[in-house]
């Protein structure tokens, strides 16, 4: 009888357990093997980014911001790792910095080519930085010819491997 009143409690507590378990898949931004969702902008210079017209070329896309010291570290040592040897790989970096003064200077003072750089001024409320969950943390993205996301999170030591 103490082995029926074991495997109840056991049965009983299984079930338990497995109702609170989640089973919906959460959206958690993109990821390797994903296509890259088409993203517009405009930048400083008047430029316009849209990443539909990128394909056929690969790309590094940087989310970073002047307030986030290791998403800007990352986003300068791409950029000037791509600049020099990299000439077949498109650099484009967005900051979610909400004052464009701030972000402008940032880029400035990091000597970043300003054609490649681009500014959501709606910051953590934009629609990007919640489609790419952010929130989380700044990313980076390789993305070959097609708009396939190749890699994730990049070091200079990660991208020369990959390309």
């Amino acid at each position: 009888m103490k082995y029926v009143n074991f495997c109840f409690v056991a049965i009983i507590s299984l079930l338990l357990m497995s109702s609170s378990i989640k089973t919906e898949k959460t959206s958690t931004g993109y990821y390797p093997g994903e296509q890259i969702p088409n993203i517009v902008l405009n930048g400083l210079e008047g430029q316009h980014l849209d990443l539909s017209d990128y394909k056929g070329k690969k790309v590094v896309l940087n989310f970073w911001a002047a307030y986030d010291a290791r998403s800007r570290a990352s986003n300068v040592q791409l950029y000037n790792y791509l600049k020099e040897n990299e000439s077949d790989v498109t650099f484009l970096s967005i900051s979610f910095d909400e004052n464009r003064n701030v972000f402008e200077k940032t880029a400035l003072l990091d000597k970043i080519d300003l054609n490649s750089q681009f500014c959501d001024e709606n910051g953590t409320d934009s629609e990007i930085y919640k489609d790419f969950q952010l929130r989380k943390g700044f990313k980076n993205y390789l993305i070959d010819e097609s708009g396939v996301i190749l890699a994730i999170d990049l070091s200079v030591d990660k991208l020369k491997n990959l390309i």
